[in-house]
């Protein structure tokens, strides 16, 4: 009878290594610019909230599910610098996230656009994207890297 049970083990095991992953991933290089510079990848650098306005909770949260759309996708945005980014949504200030950090916001769009900023004392910039993103009910994550 043990002998079954390390067979069967085995079997569920290998069953899940071959199973492939729901996830999708992207890695950007950042690119060095001057801070002074138009960036016009960003909308706002606001990330104060208007009374009136908000954003649809994700089915996970008790929103209603999105039509044409397998659910909501959960982005993990990988800081992998050592510097503090801004992470922008559609162009719009959406978090940020520390040194070797990581941010984890979720979409119900169909398509958007990611993009992050790091921002030096010396005036210049590190910028990673546009990252094209289009949510089909899997999650992604986008590593960021020097």
């Amino acid at each position: 009878m043990h002998k079954h049970l390390v067979w069967a083990a085995l079997l569920c095991s290998t069953a899940l290594v071959s199973i492939p992953a729901l996830a999708e991933s992207a890695s950007t290089k950042g690119v060095a610019a001057s801070a002074s510079a138009h960036d016009i990848n960003i909308h706002s650098d606001n990330l104060m909230n208007s009374k009136g306005s908000t954003i649809a909770a994700p089915q996970s949260k008790g929103g209603m599910s999105a039509r044409g759309l397998n659910g909501t996708c959960n982005i993990h945005v990988n800081n992998s610098t050592g510097y503090y980014v801004t992470f922008y949504f559609n162009g719009s200030a959406a978090g940020a996230v520390g040194p070797w950090g990581d941010l984890y916001p979720t979409s119900t769009e169909g398509s958007a656009v990611l993009y992050a900023k790091a921002v030096f004392t010396d005036g210049t910039v590190l910028t990673f994207g546009p990252q094209n993103f289009s949510c089909t009910g899997t999650d992604f994550t986008w590593t960021l890297t020097p």
